[in-house]
């Protein structure tokens, strides 16, 4: 899928932009603070952080935006510009389709900053041409991911078996679909 999403979006808690080489220090240290909750979920969240893995990911991520790469953005608080987490979207599941993913520094959990960032990127997704519908996947036991999903709306399409190699992986991931109105 080629798609073509906006460079920044905002809305009344968070702005979403393009990474920049200089978010490397946020993004470890957002990281390296959230390392426990994020190893539970999250495949690429098993170590400790090292600049060469956040350069890593940050490089293709500036240079490659949306088309048919991932479309990766930094969550930053509108009021002071900080990183605070990160997300996207991916054309990683099917024609006409984007799937978003999202993190959050553990310090900001519970404050709908993951809510916000996933509605931002929804419906800049659904805005899109050619785009008809947005995925969420989480696993089955991701109480807090599930919960975003559900606040936004999307409904739960099916549950599938996964291999994700998480310590908190249950084995299924849900499958979240949001689509373009008709």
């Amino acid at each position: 899928m080629d798609f073509h999403p906006p460079g920044e979006l905002r809305g009344t808690v968070v702005a979403l932009r393009h990474y920049r080489r200089e978010d490397r220090g946020a993004v470890k240290n957002a990281i390296a603070a959230s390392l426990d909750s994020l190893r539970a979920w999250m495949p690429w969240a098993q170590s400790a952080p090292t600049d060469e893995t956040v350069m890593g990911f940050l490089e293709p991520s500036i240079e490659r935006f949306g088309g048919d790469a991932a479309a990766n953005y930094a969550i930053t608080l509108c009021d002071s510009g900080q990183f605070v987490g990160g997300c996207g979207l991916m054309p990683r599941v099917g024609p006409a389709a984007l799937e978003i993913g999202y993190w959050v520094h553990a310090g900001y959990h519970r404050r709908g900053i993951a809510t916000e960032a996933a509605r931002l990127l929804t419906n800049a997704a659904l805005a899109m041409p050619g785009v008809l519908s947005v995925e969420i996947h989480c696993d089955a036991g991701n109480i807090a991911s599930a919960s975003v999903a559900r606040t936004l709306g999307f409904r739960l399409d099916r549950v599938v078996p996964d291999a994700l190699d998480t310590p908190a992986k249950t084995g299924h991931s849900m499958v979240w679909i949001s689509e373009r109105p008709v």
